[in-house]
C-alpha cells in the first residue's frame, strides 16, 4: 500500500502500525520499514503510532522502528492497545489529533469522532 495501484496518501498523516509477530519476524519488520523508508513514506507523516507486536525473540517493536528511523523528525507513541493482542481500541480514521510526546505519551482526539444521525 505504499506504491501502486493502491498507494495510500499518508501526507500529514499520523500513521499506525503493529504486526503479527509469528508471520512476521523482526527481520521481515525491519524490512517492510525500510521499503516505507526508501519510498518516501516517513517523509509525509505527522506522526508514527507503534500497536502491539509480540515475537518469540523478544525485540520489541520499537526497537525494530528505532534502527531504521534513528534520525526521525516526528513523534513517535508506542501502545499495546491496538493491532491483534487482547485489549483493543477503536481508532478514529479522519479525524484532527494531537500527538504529545512531552508531558505523556498520548494521543488526544481535538474532535469528536462520533456523529449523531438522530433528527
Amino acid at each position: 500500500m505504499i506504491d501502486g495501484k493502491y498507494k495510500v496518501d499518508v501526507t500529514d498523516k499520523i500513521l499506525f502500525i503493529e504486526e503479527l509477530g509469528f508471520e512476521s519476524p523482526p527481520g521481515f519488520v525491519s524490512n517492510y520499514l525500510y521499503k516505507m523508508k526508501q519510498n518516501g513514506v516517513f517523509d509525509k507523516i505527522k506522526g508514527l503510532w507503534l500497536g502491539n507486536y509480540e515475537h518469540e525473540s523478544k525485540i520489541p517493536l520499537e526497537k525494530i522502528v528505532m534502527d531504521v528511523l534513528e534520525d526521525s523528525k516526528f513523534p513517535i507513541v508506542k501502545s499495546d492497545n491496538f493491532g491483534h493482542g487482547v485489549f483493543k481500541t477503536v481508532i478514529p480514521i479522519g479525524i484532527k489529533v494531537k500527538i504529545d510526546t512531552f508531558a505523556k505519551e498520548k494521543i488526544e482526539m481535538m474532535e469528536n469522532p462520533v456523529v449523531s444521525t438522530n433528527k
